[in-house]
């Protein structure tokens, strides 16, 4: 519930309307009430801007009565929109919405949201397993540097209660009490543990322990991390910290309020292959045919490997994710230095990647590429978009320079799922690869270090 009917959330605090389920927990003709077309309001979309002073409060385009008589608060559609009066109980309307951080729309500051993500997880973990109390909304606000409050959306709060619920009811009372700190990856008392670890693995950050944040013991010897000589010894370590509950790194990632928040324990045991009881057979792939800009590969499951391009236009460095359709968050990134190396021994084929594709060069291999795939696969498979080979053309001799060079990379990373995969005349390749991508992309690759995964 949104305390904000306090003084402290005056004019041009946002506040974000709860989805048809959050609503109808409210009262149950909330959710047909706002969803009227003439009021132009989507549940668990729309976001509204707080207006408290009075002279702002003009008569209003429309009124909402919740009940008979009551509170009333004003507030405008945003950005600039008509404004609304909300007139019924305090509690009924305070439960209609969540906070919203300010820069939840701004693309450009995906670090800034990430960092305030994982402050509001430690702040609420810290304040439950150290002093036994729950954070609340102000709370976890003051433990937020000024420079990411405006990031801090109420949904963060919701999804680091729900990893707490899911880590304490696995622990049972492990990893309690005041001798722990808390920090994010690679602050104070990691940075020597992960300096070394990768430096003797081999691998980047994430690829070798995604763990976003920490509990470090203030009693635990972290001096053998940064003399151990290779990275089995590190990953024995982690383990004997997490059994003698002296240290412990955990991937957080978003648990939306409809969903459930699950743990796994990654790498605990790096000696044995871990069991997958997912269905890896192929269903379709959601190739973006308009831009060429991604490509999201599905099983059964619901688990895909997603590659793409980052924002920029001028970079054509394919980026590669594991992630569940629906899951509203990735599994994890999959290192694109593994999969070329993967696919070569697998297939003999050479991934092109690196610089800038050289269209006289690249541009054939790639259309007859995908000329085989649509072979391969009905259109409808491969696109939600191309129709077939021939609109796919149309669309390729369309379309601008740098659209054309995306192409020649990111077929390079779907023609071995999509149609090298299946030569073998059978799915149980296309399953097998699928099932390698998904421990690569869970780290459970026999050098990764172990961490607690916190999500849906």
């Amino acid at each position: 519930m949104a305390n904000i009917f306090k003084p402290k959330y005056g004019d041009g605090h946002l506040v974000v309307i709860k989805d048809r389920n959050g609503l109808a927990k409210v009262r149950g003709d909330i959710p047909s009430i706002m969803s009227k077309s003439n009021l132009g309001v989507t549940p668990g979309k729309t976001t509204f801007t707080l207006i408290k002073t009075k002279s702002k409060q003009k008569k209003p385009k429309h009124t909402i009565y919740l009940s008979d008589k009551g509170e009333s608060l004003f507030m405008s559609k945003a950005p600039q929109g008509f404004l609304f009066q909300f007139i019924g109980a305090k509690s009924v309307i305070q439960g209609m919405f969540n906070h919203a951080g300010k820069g939840a729309s701004d693309k450009s500051s995906t670090n800034d949201k990430t960092e305030t993500k994982e402050l509001v997880s430690i702040c609420v973990f810290e304040e439950k397993l150290k002093k036994g109390k729950d954070a609340d909304y102000d709370f976890v606000e003051s433990c937020l540097p000024n420079r990411l409050k405006k990031f801090f959306d109420e949904d963060y709060l919701t999804s680091a209660k729900k990893q707490l619920e899911a880590f304490m009811s696995k622990e049972r009372g492990r990893f309690k009490g005041g001798s722990y700190t808390y920090e994010r990856q690679l602050d104070d008392l990691t940075k020597k543990v992960y300096k070394n670890a990768l430096s003797l693995a081999g691998l980047s950050k994430d690829n070798w322990n995604p763990g976003d944040i920490w509990l470090v013991k203030n009693a635990a010897d972290l001096k053998r991390y940064e003399t151990a000589t290779n990275i089995q010894q590190i990953n024995k370590f982690l383990v004997e910290d997490y059994n003698n509950q002296d240290m412990v790194g955990i991937s957080l990632k978003q648990v939306n309020p409809n969903q459930r928040a699950r743990v796994d324990y990654i790498n605990l045991t790096p000696d044995k292959k871990k069991e997958v009881k997912f269905d890896f057979t192929f269903t379709n792939c959601d190739f973006t045919g308009d831009t060429f800009k991604n490509a999201i590969i599905y099983s059964k499951s619901g688990f895909g490997v997603r590659m793409g391009f980052k924002a920029s236009t001028e970079n054509f460095g394919v980026y590669l994710e594991g992630r569940f359709k629906g899951a509203g968050s990735q599994v994890g990134g999959i290192d694109a230095k593994q999969i070329p190396e993967e696919i070569k021994r697998r297939y003999g084929y050479e991934i092109r990647k690196g610089g800038t594709p050289d269209l006289n060069v690249e541009g054939p291999i790639a259309l007859k590429e995908m000329k085989e795939i649509f072979k391969r696969h009905p259109a409808k498979d491969i696109s939600n978009t191309l129709t077939s080979y021939n609109n796919f053309m149309d669309v390729y001799n369309k379309s601008p320079k740098f659209q054309k060079q995306r192409l020649c990379r990111i077929v390079s990373f779907m023609y071995p799922y999509m149609e090298l995969s299946f030569k073998k005349g059978s799915m149980k390749e296309f399953k097998d690869l699928m099932n390698w991508s998904y421990t690569l992309a869970k780290k459970e690759t026999g050098v990764g270090g172990f961490y607690v995964f916190l999500g849906p």
